[in-house]
């Protein structure tokens, strides 16, 4: 079933933009693929990401969004738990004559906060596409209900 809810697009835009201009940047990046390595992961987050316009014009299938959220709420978990305790110390330090340093810096300096906002907005996406599932579902069982491992959303966008 495809989303018809104006709302959901709107969260996908911003959740794209948001990943592509603070989180996916040319600093950011070599620390991430040790988690975009897993390829299924990776594939359902840049689905979300790459081409969020797509969904605005062309709608979204329902379960298809689930497993979306459910891959963007465990990088958030993955990022929090493997990369941001050692980012200080995964990046080391800049080297002299670094024409990028202060962008490198800032980069790495608000990467928990820009984090801390990705994962808002995606938790902001889990709770409509919820509510409209419900809605539309009627006296009949919600999509979300039969999305195996759906019901972890919720723990990994919760800060630890």
């Amino acid at each position: 079933m495809i989303i018809r809810d104006p709302a959901i697009p709107e969260i996908v835009l911003k959740i794209a933009d948001h990943y592509n201009t603070n989180i996916a940047t040319r600093f950011l990046r070599p620390y991430l693929a040790g988690i975009l390595a897993d390829s299924d992961l990776s594939r359902r987050i840049s689905d979300i990401t790459d081409h969020p316009e797509a969904y605005t014009s062309q709608g979204i299938h329902i379960d298809e969004l689930y497993l979306q959220i459910q891959a963007l709420a465990r990088f958030v978990y993955l990022v929090r738990t493997d990369i941001l305790p050692n980012i200080r110390h995964m990046a080391g330090p800049s080297t002299p004559g670094d024409s990028n340093k202060v962008f490198r810096d800032m980069a790495i300096s608000n990467f928990a906060s820009n984090m801390l906002v990705f994962a808002d907005y995606v938790n902001e996406l889990y709770v409509q596409t919820v509510q409209y599932d419900k809605e539309i579902s009627g006296n009949h069982r919600p999509v979300y209900m039969s999305i195996p491992g759906l019901e972890e959303v919720g723990r990994y966008l919760v800060e630890n």
